[in-house]
């Protein structure tokens, strides 16, 4: 039996902190390339809420011109069909042995916010992993952080260093 390989899933401050931090276009093009690659091999993807929040910096912005180019059409994933898991995750939010303060909830669930989807996402698909920057804070009240509710829904999560140490060389070129 042929194990089914891994999808990664970017979270949108993945790509923004990229953007403009470590990985900036203007001098790391490497990486957006290396992006392309994983993405050509069928390993690195996003969901349309992600898409939707990096077009959020307008035309101006480096990544609105990157969501938006023709050779990435597949790359966002649609989320129109985990309501149910996406529901899960609200009830487990919602939950009085969470005790989640309102505006973390309000935040969290927000229909256009990306992190439940993404998780909801992963979540009806069981061969992803979401990447992102955050980490874990299972006690915190003041905000749901997207490794806990992933984890929650038997969502695994990794970080964008580890990533590349695993599937990219140390030129950037993608390896699976």
């Amino acid at each position: 039996m042929q194990k089914t390989p891994i999808r990664f899933l970017l979270d949108s401050d993945v790509l923004i902190s990229a953007k403009n931090l470590h990985y900036n276009p203007k001098f790391c093009g490497v990486f957006w390339s290396w992006i392309n690659e994983a993405h050509n091999a069928g390993s690195l993807f996003s969901v349309d809420k992600v898409k939707n929040e990096l077009l959020s910096g307008g035309d101006k912005d480096v990544l609105y011109e990157w969501a938006t180019r023709t050779n990435l059409s597949n790359f966002f994933l649609k989320t129109n069909q985990c309501a149910k898991q996406w529901g899960a995750l609200s009830a487990w939010a919602h939950s009085p042995a969470k005790a989640f303060k309102e505006v973390a909830k309000a935040k969290f669930l927000d229909i256009e916010s990306a992190d439940a989807w993404l998780i909801a996402y992963a979540a009806e698909h069981k061969d992803c992993v979401i990447v992102t920057n955050e980490v874990s804070a299972p006690f915190s009240k003041s905000s749901i952080k997207l490794p806990d509710a992933a984890a929650h829904l038997g969502v695994k999560t990794t970080t964008i260093f580890d990533l590349l140490c695993r599937h990219s060389g140390s030129n950037f070129i993608f390896s699976p």
